[in-house]
């Protein structure tokens, strides 16, 4: 009974950090665009893909969700200025895939360390596969239901097709996403099943 009160309490705690992160992180991403980045990153989703390979696809759902509810608000406070971000304000471009992302990292993360018997080398190479698929589930829906609701239309200066999306976000986002989150979040979820032994 008491060990799973700790438990508990530890995951709650978790999610309460994961949360201040997301919400941190992605606050810095868009001031790091405002300030001249000339890319999008999506920040938030680093917390998001830690919890969920580290304690399971429903807590990576949970985080996702506040994830998207962050970009749902950051969206509704810049679309006046922005048009284009007026797209972002539907859910389904904006929260579901966060969740969605949660979810398949926590599960290709389980899934691929049961099958490793090593350890060491199963932790990374879960931890790499998980984020490759939360990155690529967050990407993929995220672009699929906004081209689905923007395509065609005209944002300000702005004419969402699919070649604006190719070469606007997929080609330079997603590689740095890719990139970047397939070293940083298994370092992390490393050290973490490394503390929790």
């Amino acid at each position: 009974m008491n060990a799973n009160l700790n438990k508990n309490s530890r995951t709650v705690a978790a999610v309460g950090i994961s949360v201040a992160l997301i919400a941190v992180l992605q606050a810095l991403a868009e001031i790091l665009q405002k300030v001249g980045l000339p890319v999008s990153l999506a920040l938030g989703l680093l917390p998001v893909l830690v919890a969920a390979e580290f304690y399971g696809p429903k807590v990576g759902a949970i985080c996702g969700g506040f994830f998207g509810i962050t970009s749902l608000i950051i969206a509704v406070v810049y679309s006046s200025a922005i048009p284009l971000y007026s797209v972002a304000i539907n859910p389904l471009v904006s929260v579901l895939p966060r969740i969605l992302a949660g979810v398949a990292s926590g599960l290709v993360y389980k899934g691929v360390k049961s099958k490793i018997k090593n350890e060491k080398k199963s932790v990374a190479a879960a931890s790499i596969a998980a984020t490759v698929s939360g990155v690529l589930t967050n990407t993929v829906l995220f672009l699929g239901f906004f081209f689905l609701f923007a395509g065609g239309k005209t944002y300000g200066s702005v004419t969402v097709d699919f070649r604006w999306i190719l070469a606007s976000v997929v080609s330079i986002n997603a590689a740095i996403e890719l990139g970047s989150f397939s070293v940083i979040v298994p370092l992390v979820v490393g050290a973490l099943e490394k503390s929790a032994k």
